[in-house]
């Protein structure tokens, strides 16, 4: 195992920064400090305010060389580092775009440090960014939405947003499919937790049953979104009524090669959408039962809207909203200011020590 390095050289009087880390080793990371690029004409240059952390940050760094996505190719850093991508609000702080002005807003998708130079091309929510570097990635992480206010939602959008979308077309794919029961492991993540309350709020007739570690079980339980829920350890009692869908939010082989395998015969469908487990791996193990389908959700909303166009909006926006306010009751907010507290957060994250029912907001 390899030793942490840790080199912080901020002093107070810097102002620009970015946070780095070995792209092969994750427990090496430097802070250096960044100058003040020259913009271009046409280029924003945006200070970034706040950003959440959650199990997305660690996917994006585990598998940040992956041969389908190169996260850590969205924003360079030095040779054999990388930049660990975020989702947050950021304030336009420089520009040399027409309309775009200081001062103003925006939601998006940043790196860990304080600056983000982009290049927008106005869209009805915001802008899209078109900086040739990030050509490779899917449109759904170059859009940013304009913000107005900061009014109180404004934390738990910010740590939910990112991950709602999966857990609501997630919810459209369980409905189609009419199964009986449906299956979610990783049921403490924000994901699994925003999956089986919409299924609530839908009034669906289906029997939602969540996995998760012991240490997890009694707060998912108190959630009140599951009919039932177990510990992986008791995996080989738990039982099933009827065709059952199967939505693995771990990414570990273990897991779903286990679920498959006890549940093959009633298993209707299996979704594999996240890696929120600590030996999650990109590509899956052989499965038993129906073909598993790999859940991008940047791909399969952008074919919903354009199916349904702004139906699905006025639906999602709605069901954020909800989701977001009706988080007050379980989800508590800590923050974090500096290099320091972020680095802190990001380890925490990677070895699985952050409680799922706190969301961390984290300020440059």
């Amino acid at each position: 195992m390899s030793q942490h390095v840790e080199k912080e050289t901020i002093v107070s009087d810097v102002d620009r920064w970015d946070l780095v880390f070995r792209r092969d080793d994750l427990s090496v990371s430097e802070v250096r400090s960044a100058t003040a690029p020259e913009l271009q004409p046409g280029q924003v240059s945006l200070a970034v305010e706040k950003f959440g952390m959650t199990t997305n940050n660690a996917t994006y760094a585990r598998f940040g060389d992956d041969v389908v996505i190169a996260f850590w190719n969205a924003f360079p850093g030095p040779a054999g580092y990388g930049r660990v991508p975020v989702w947050g609000v950021a304030t336009v702080e420089d520009s040399l775009h027409p309309d775009i002005e200081v001062g103003t807003r925006y939601f998006g998708f940043l790196p860990m440090g304080t600056h983000h130079v982009v290049a927008p091309q106005l869209t009805a929510q915001g802008f899209f960014d078109a900086t040739p570097v990030r050509d490779f990635l899917h449109p759904w992480y170059r859009s940013y939405q304009f913000l107005e206010g900061n009014e109180g939602l404004d934390d738990r959008r910010t740590l939910l947003r990112p991950v709602y979308p999966a857990s609501f077309n997630l919810a459209d794919f369980v409905e189609r499919k009419a199964p009986q029961s449906v299956i979610i492991t990783g049921a403490s993540s924000k994901v699994a937790i925003g999956l089986a309350e919409e299924l609530v709020a839908r009034e669906v007739e289906i029997e939602t049953i969540g996995i998760t570690a012991e240490s997890h079980r009694g707060f998912v339980d108190d959630l009140g979104f599951y009919d039932s829920v177990v510990s992986y350890d008791e995996l080989a009692s738990l039982t099933v009524t009827g065709p059952t869908v199967f939505v693995d939010v771990t990414g570990s082989p273990k897991w779903r090669t286990d679920v498959c395998a006890q549940f093959a015969g009633q298993l209707s469908a299996t979704a594999l959408v996240g890696f929120a487990h600590s030996d999650a791996s990109v590509l899956p193990p052989p499965l038993a039962g129906p073909e598993p389908e790999v859940f991008f959700t940047p791909a399969i909303e952008m074919e919903s809207i354009a199916v349904e166009g702004s139906g699905y909006v006025d639906r999602y926006n709605k069901s954020e909203e909800r989701f977001a306010r009706e988080a007050g009751s379980w989800l508590s907010i800590r923050h974090g200011q500096g290099p320091s507290e972020i680095l802190a957060a990001f380890r925490a994250l990677l070895s699985g020590a952050q409680s799922p029912s706190t969301g961390v907001i984290l300020h440059p």
